[in-house]
Order: structure tokens, then C-alpha cells, then sequence
């Protein structure tokens, strides 16, 4: 072969090796597989496995505004802590907006499934009180007078092999207002705890609950009535206990609670206790229409505790005045759980009753029809030193419109009752009774 033949022959090799790396260089090179997000449907509809783990997660959330007049953060304004009552200055129609996001991620395990539930975010309110006393100081754009705004706790809970803990509602409570206003005759608290729940079958079950004790302290009488004993520090959790049963035709449940009573005298370090008993049942009444209407009743009695009641109308705070007020007149009652000192302790007997029924109309369109009662009764002694009893009764009718899925529009109308009495009837707080309408509307999304 002649060395011209040689040349041509590697020249054309190497310009096939050219070419066909070029060729191999455009094509395409293989992506990595993409990591996609599964779906875990163990736990119902909306969960996900966070990406690299075994913990399914939902995500979601609500958004709402509340407005309405005589009603304090949906909680008809014949409940107020404080000594003062309405007047001029306060504001009769009020705010509140909030936007809470809820995470809920559980995992299995060898002891059951691990769960933890988050419900949180920020709210808005306009507060009872209105423009700010003389010389306060200039609040700014970002907290006008007679508001309030911040972060806003619903719960954050950990369930574990039969075990709660941390805030979310009491164990003593049960059942839900048939309304979006709260009644001060349901017992409903959100507070700190500790829970244990046997599952004993058939839909049966069994709690003892340890739960922060400050949150239900109503006060001791005050010293200007006679009494120098005050509320002192915790030394022991109220310790509440139930028994449920959950089957196709509703729940009921029996509750009891003890609820420490110690005193700010150091010569008396001894700790007496209040107690309250209650039972509940909810039984759904498909026979009226709708598989989805029910029929709620719940009633409590308690002695030294009387937040057990629901008198608070509020799951977060607890009441130290029950009244309103029109300027210096109007019914107002202090509200204690006892007075005294040590073993000595005058306990205030509290007792409330409810009762609802909820009907839907159509499967977007419900009603609630519901009524209450509160009375709170002391001891002779307290009356003699003007402290009267009261009785708080409501009567609420709440109607709750669904167009889309997710979206509700409530409008609730209340009428209340506040009555005081049993003290002497020379003393101005006795005797008085006061009438009062709410009106409250919601606009709910759920997501």
C-alpha cells in the first residue's frame, strides 16, 4: 500500500472518530430519577410522607373573621374579668380576626401510632376597652387603642401509646357548643396536662388527666369583704378523671375533678380541695331528617372550682366578675371559688346545665337551638358580707351556612339573663337583673 493510500485512509478514520463524537456529545444525557412526594393514606386524606422518612404529614389551616355586638371574642359580655363593667368608653361592637395553620404528623410504630398536633398562628381582637385613659402614651399605627394582636397558641399536643401531653382540651370536657358564641354553661377549657387513656373496647374508654391547676382559679374573696386569704402558689395539678363510650349512636361520659385550694397565708400551708362532677351525652337523631343531626346534653356540679362549670365561656381564661354594668348600677357579682383560711374555707357551690339540637336543613345549611343555665351559690357568711349569688341563663339560636366545601358563614343570635341575690336586700349588688342581646357573625375558611 503506498504511503499517499495510508494517509488517505487514516485521515478519513479520524474524521469518522470526529463526527461521531459530536454526535455522541448532542445526545441527551439521562436525568436522575425525580423524588416525587407519596402520598400516605393511612391516616385519611391530606397526609404525605415527608420526603426521606417514615412520618406522614397534613397541612392546612383556617382563616376567619368575627364581628358582632355585645360580645367579647365570641363570649356573650356579661362574662369579664376584671372590676369594672361597660360603660361609654368601651367598645359594644367588636373584632376579631385570626389565622392559624394546623400540622398533624403521625408515624407508626411498635407501641402504636406517634402523634404530634400543631394549631397556631396570629389573631386580632378590639378589646372591651375602648379609647385609652388621659396621658397614656401614643400606642402607634401598629396597636391602636383598645386592641390587641399577637401570636395565638390553639393547641400543641404529642399522643403516644395511650398517652397526652400538652396543651389541649381538659379531659373533663365534653361535647361542642351548638354555636360559633360560647355558652357559660359548657364546660370547655385548653390548658396544659398530662393524660393517660386505657382503651378498654366495645368503644370504651377510661382517662386520669393531670392539668395545670392555675388555669381554672377563679379567685378567693377579697379582703375588703373581711377575708385577707388570697389565692397562693400551685402545689399540685388538678387531677381530673373520665369515663367515655363511643359507639354509632353518640357518646356519653361521666367526669369528676379535684381542684386545689391553697391560700397565700404562710401560717396556713395546708392545701384544701374543690371538687366538681359532671356527666354529658350526645346522641345523634337521624330519625329527624338527617344522619348528621344530634342532640347534646351536659350538666356539672362542683364546689370550690367553679370554672368547672364553663362560667368563663372561654377555653383559655377564667372569670373573677360575672355582671354588666351601666355606668354605677346594673347586676355584678364577684366570682370566687371560696373564702377563708385553711380547713376553714367557705367553697362556693357552683352547678350548670345545656342542652342543643342541631339540624341540618340540608347537607351546606345547619341550625343550632340551644340553652343554658349557671348558678352560683354561697355561703351564708359571703352573703352577710354582700357578696351575692348569681344566675346566668342564655338562650342562643346559630345558623351556619356551607356554599363550597370549606367555606362557612354563621350568624348567631343570644339573648342572656344575669340575676344577682341572697345577699341583703339593702345592698346595692342584690336584687339586680340585666337583659342582653349578642349578635355575632363569622366568615370561616377551612383549608
Amino acid at each position: 500500500m503506498s504511503r499517499l493510500m495510508t494517509r488517505a485512509l487514516l485521515g478519513a478514520a479520524a474524521g469518522i472518530a470526529l463526527v461521531s463524537g459530536a454526535q455522541a456529545a448532542d445526545m441527551p444525557v439521562k436525568a436522575k430519577a425525580v423524588e416525587y412526594v407519596k402520598i400516605c393514606s393511612a391516616y385519611g386524606a391530606g397526609f404525605y410522607y415527608i420526603p426521606g422518612t417514615d412520618i406522614c404529614l397534613r397541612v392546612g389551616g383556617y382563616v376567619f373573621l368575627e364581628t358582632g355586638v355585645k360580645g367579647r371574642n365570641a363570649a356573650v359580655d356579661v362574662i369579664y374579668d376584671g372590676a369594672d363593667g361597660f360603660n361609654s368608653t368601651d367598645n359594644y361592637m367588636q373584632w376579631r380576626a385570626r389565622g392559624h395553620v394546623i400540622l398533624d404528623a403521625r408515624q407508626n410504630t411498635a407501641y402504636g401510632t406517634l402523634r404530634a398536633y400543631f394549631v397556631g398562628g396570629v389573631s386580632y381582637s378590639n378589646t372591651a376597652s375602648g379609647p385609652q385613659p388621659a396621658g397614656a402614651p401614643d400606642a402607634g399605627p401598629q396597636a391602636p387603642a383598645g386592641t390587641n394582636t399577637g401570636a395565638s397558641l390553639d393547641r400543641a399536643f404529642i399522643e403516644f401509646a395511650g398517652f397526652t401531653a400538652g396543651f389541649t382540651e381538659s379531659f373533663f370536657s365534653f361535647g361542642g357548643a351548638y354555636s360559633i358564641v360560647a355558652s357559660p354553661s359548657l364546660s370547655w377549657d385548653w390548658l396544659p396536662l398530662i393524660a393517660y387513656t386505657a382503651q378498654l373496647g366495645n368503644g370504651l374508654t377510661a382517662t386520669v388527666s393531670f392539668e395545670d391547676g392555675g388555669a381554672r382559679r377563679s379567685g378567693m374573696a377579697p379582703s375588703n369583704l373581711g377575708f385577707s386569704a388570697q389565692y397562693g402558689g400551685t402545689n399540685m395539678p388538678d387531677i381530673v378523671g373520665n369515663v367515655r363510650v363511643t359507639q354509632a349512636w353518640g357518646s356519653a361520659q361521666i367526669m369528676g375533678a379535684l381542684h386545689e385550694l391553697k391560700t397565700n397565708i404562710a401560717s396556713e400551708p395546708e392545701s384544701s380541695w374543690g371538687h366538681a362532677l359532671g356527666a354529658g351525652i350526645e346522641l345523634k337523631t337521624p330519625q329527624t331528617g338527617n344522619p348528621n343531626n344530634s342532640f347534646l346534653l351536659q350538666g356539672v356540679y362542683s364546689k370550690g372550682a367553679v370554672e368547672f362549670t364553663g362560667l368563663a365561656a372561654s377555653p383559655v381564661t377564667t372569670v373573677s366578675t360575672l355582671g354588666f354594668v351601666l355606668g354605677s348600677s346594673g347586676a355584678v357579682a364577684p366570682v370566687v371559688d371560696a373564702a377563708g383560711v385553711g380547713p376553714d374555707l367557705f367553697k362556693t357551690k357552683a352547678w350548670s346545665v345545656y342542652g342543643g339540637y342541631r339540624h341540618y336543613w340540608t347537607p351546606a345549611l345547619r341550625t343550632g337551638f340551644a340553652a343554658g343555665m349557671t348558678k352560683i351559690d354561697y355561703a351564708q357568711l359571703l352573703n352577710e358580707f354582700g357578696v351575692p349569688d348569681a344566675r346566668v341563663w342564655q338562650g342562643t339560636m346559630s345558623t351556619i351556612w356551607s356554599p363550597v366545601a370549606g367555606l362557612d358563614l354563621s350568624l348567631d343570635l343570644v339573648y342572656s339573663n344575669v340575676k344577682t341575690s341572697g345577699c341583703p336586700e339593702v345592698d346595692e349588688l342584690c336584687g339586680n337583673s340585666e337583659d342582653i342581646w349578642t349578635a355575632w357573625t363569622r366568615i370561616r375558611r377551612n383549608f
